[in-house]
């Protein structure tokens, strides 16, 4: 992480466990939840418009509110990171890297299977039709043109999850308690 400014620092300490992230905003480096660079406007530095429009349809369609939480700014963000430290779940999947060659042939993928469905792009279809298409890329195994599209259903809901309910708010909106830590019944030695 470069130089974080002082200010943004101490508030992320100070407002407790959530999920900031390192982005630069007019020259100066701020840590900010994906949801806070979404409502600030943060510049995509690896996502298209038009990929970051399908990944934030999609995603609401599979984990509604997920794109009002920034999960377009998640997935940016993480898509610049080192593989080793990225937060997205296609890293446990085994996913080849680059993990944005993925996520773009995801969008590329998912938006032609919209266009065979529907006739249209993904931007211009319905909500019936939208649902219709996630739940032909949610069945097991699904392959579209050589693409495991499935895998990338799993990645994107994972990723939407995280920023829905991967936080102290998401837990409260499931009503568990928030622990950061879940300590095992005989403890981290026995």
């Amino acid at each position: 992480m470069t130089d974080v400014g002082r200010r943004s620092l101490l508030r992320a300490a100070l407002n407790g466990p959530a999920l900031y992230l390192s982005f630069t905003v007019g020259g100066e480096t701020l840590c900010l939840t994906p949801q806070e660079a979404r409502s600030r406007g943060v510049a995509l530095r690896t996502l298209s418009e038009p990929q970051a429009a399908t990944l934030e349809s999609l995603g609401e369609a599979i984990v509604p509110g997920s794109a009002q939480l920034g999960l377009v700014q998640f997935i940016d963000h993480q898509l610049q990171a080192d593989p080793n430290d990225a937060l997205l779940i296609a890293k446990y999947f085994g996913v080849a890297l680059p993990f944005a060659n993925f996520y773009a042939s995801g969008v590329k993928i998912a938006d032609g299977m919209a266009r065979r469905l529907a006739g249209k792009s993904i931007a211009e279809v319905s909500a019936a039709e939208l649902n219709a298409l996630v739940a032909g890329m949610a069945k097991p195994g699904a392959v579209e043109d050589g693409y495991p599209i499935f895998l990338f259903y799993l990645c994107l809901r994972s990723d939407a999850v995280d920023i829905v309910y991967g936080t102290p708010d998401g837990f409260q909106k499931l009503n568990i308690p928030y622990m950061q830590h879940i300590l095992p019944p005989d403890g981290w030695d026995g």
